[in-house]
């Protein structure tokens, strides 16, 4: 006699089958979370090394610096080295500049430290003789970071090199811009001495501004001949490196001179290629302003 199948035992097996798969998409999401999670936490590391290496900047140089690995795309750090790390062999010992401290790592980030370099010391070598010359024996890499040591020695040397440069023009510098300042103050004070002037002292009062634009525009051209000069030793002595007029003003600070206020291009090309450069072109301005004023005041009072 044949007994009838009970249908049970395949009900329970499909229902078990469903279990597991939908056990299987759970698990699947948690893994994808997880993921999402870890790259999210690693983007953040990233991040902060990135935030921490911009704090750390305490100069233009140190600006310039982590502005061009930023654009190499080697600010990042690695997730999962985000601390900094030191090591007990150096596999260039022997190779380094005779300058260098240490090397300060965070993840792939590197920071040169040196003593401070005078100028006068012999020109560090150039960081393409240094990879061509140990690329076979040190590898790519070791060959590279040896380069961008080279690099930064002499990008140092020669901001060094410029400052020593700079110090008497940047001592010279200040009562020229103290001139220029007194001059353009007065021309400006002498103009506007004129909405209180008595019409039978207008001649007297016109032949006074009259002075103070002569006054000023030479005071402001003095300056700029000089400013120029300074930016001519930039480009002399710093072919090469990230050059600011922030970085001037800071050589000539570093030179005992108070230079907040000073304007000054970056480079004597500026100078040489444009007529609005420096200050003499605000104070040429000016000096129209003040003239067309005075005619249609003129006008005015003849009516």
């Amino acid at each position: 006699m044949s007994r009838a199948i009970s249908p049970v035992p395949s009900a329970a097996r499909h229902a078990r089958t469903a279990e597991e798969t939908r056990s299987a998409r759970y698990l699947g999401m948690v893994g994808e979370g997880q993921a999402l999670l870890a790259r999210w936490r690693d983007a953040g590391r990233r991040r902060r090394s990135e935030v921490r290496a911009w704090q750390s900047a305490r100069t233009v140089e140190d600006v310039a610096v982590l502005t061009a690995q930023w654009l190499r795309g080697l600010l990042h750090s690695p997730p999962e080295d985000t601390n900094v790390t030191t090591t007990t062999t150096d596999p260039l010992a022997g190779h380094h500049h005779s300058h260098l401290v240490r090397v300060d790592r965070e993840g792939s980030y590197r920071k040169f430290v040196f003593r401070p370099f005078t100028g006068e010391e012999p020109e560090p070598e150039s960081g393409d003789n240094i990879y061509a010359a140990h690329r076979t024996t040190l590898g790519p890499e070791l060959a590279q970071e040896l380069t961008d040591e080279y690099r930064e020695a002499h990008r140092k040397w020669q901001i060094a090199r410029f400052k020593t440069a700079l110090r008497p023009l940047a001592k010279e510098a200040t009562p020229l811009w103290n001139a220029y300042v007194t001059a353009k103050a007065a021309m400006e004070e002498t103009f506007a001495a004129f909405d209180t002037t008595p019409d039978n002292r207008w001649k007297s009062q016109t032949l006074k501004l009259s002075r103070a634009h002569d006054a000023a525009w030479e005071a402001a051209v003095n300056w700029d001949n000089h400013a120029e000069r300074m930016a001519a030793l930039a480009d002399e002595h710093l072919a090469g490196v990230c050059v600011t007029s922030a970085l001037i003003q800071e050589a000539a600070a570093e030179a005992g001179v108070d230079s907040t206020n000073w304007v000054i291009e970056y480079s004597a090309e500026v100078y040489r290629s444009s007529s609005m450069a420096g200050v003499h072109d605000g104070v040429r301005r000016l000096i129209d302003r003040h003239k067309k004023e005075l005619k249609a005041g003129g006008m005015l009072r003849t009516d």
